[in-house]
């Protein structure tokens, strides 16, 4: 299988390139942190919270990845010890999914993702195996996908999020701007979500658009996210929601 088609996928922001001012819903009691703002709240940017999120996810075996769980009841597993940060996922692939057992810690930011991108490296000699070893071709290889994202769309408790606009939150490791975090390396598990040797892989580079959220206050909440658009030619979309439970202190 051709290792672009193989190895990119879609699940659910880059270093933001406009500055916005949060946006705060005092009827719901939430608040966005933005782009600009997320270093200094939640310890890094959209930027290093997707590389984060990108090897939480995928150092998971196929079986219980988040990607693929569909009650949110593991969505505690594996989470990044004495992080500030919890992250929500979507799905493998273009889909939708709806999580009803999740618990997040109180105190967490939430990140997720609305719609995003990978693209992992396979050494030539490897089944898959690509000749894209650099960063700039990588990079060239995924837009080469990316063909539109026509819509993105969050919700708190019934609230939507407004101002989603794309170029406040797109976020990239890539070195072509305005993508200046250089690339990555995943390391994949045995039965991993791509069928290959376990290992670590490098380079990667991802696109997409990413949301974080303030800590919610303790009880339960209703979080829907997701997006759509054209990925080589193909049509996708996205539609995660989770009924969670986020605990006292």
């Amino acid at each position: 299988m051709n290792s672009k088609r193989k190895y990119t996928l879609v699940a659910a922001i880059i270093v933001a390139f406009a500055v916005a001012a949060p946006a705060i819903t005092q009827a719901s009691g939430f608040a966005v942190i933005p782009p600009n703002d997320a270093h200094a709240q939640a310890g890094q940017n959209y930027g290093t919270w997707s590389v984060n999120w990108w090897q939480y996810v995928l150092s998971q075996p196929a079986p219980n990845n988040p990607l693929k769980d569909l009650t949110g009841q593991d969505c505690a597993v594996d989470q990044l010890p004495h992080s500030r940060v919890f992250f929500l996922v979507g799905t493998f692939g273009s889909g939708s999914a709806t999580r009803n057992n999740c618990t997040v810690p109180a105190g967490k930011f939430l990140f997720l993702p609305l719609v995003n991108f990978i693209d992992i490296h396979v050494p030539e000699g490897l089944p898959g195996g690509d000749t894209n070893d650099t960063v700039p071709k990588l990079w060239a290889d995924l837009q080469s996908f990316i063909r539109t994202v026509t819509e993105l769309h969050a919700s708190i408790d019934g609230v939507p999020v407004s101002n989603l606009v794309p170029a406040m939150f797109r976020t990239c490791a890539g070195l072509i701007p305005p993508c200046t975090a250089p690339g990555f390396s995943v390391t994949l598990p045995d039965n991993n979500l791509f069928g290959v040797s376990a290992g670590v892989y490098s380079p990667v580079v991802t696109d997409g658009y990413y949301l974080m959220l303030a800590p919610l206050p303790p009880g339960p909440h209703t979080i829907k996210f997701g997006g759509a658009g054209t990925f080589n030619g193909t049509p996708f979309s996205e539609d995660i929601t989770y009924n969670l439970i986020v605990s006292p202190r």
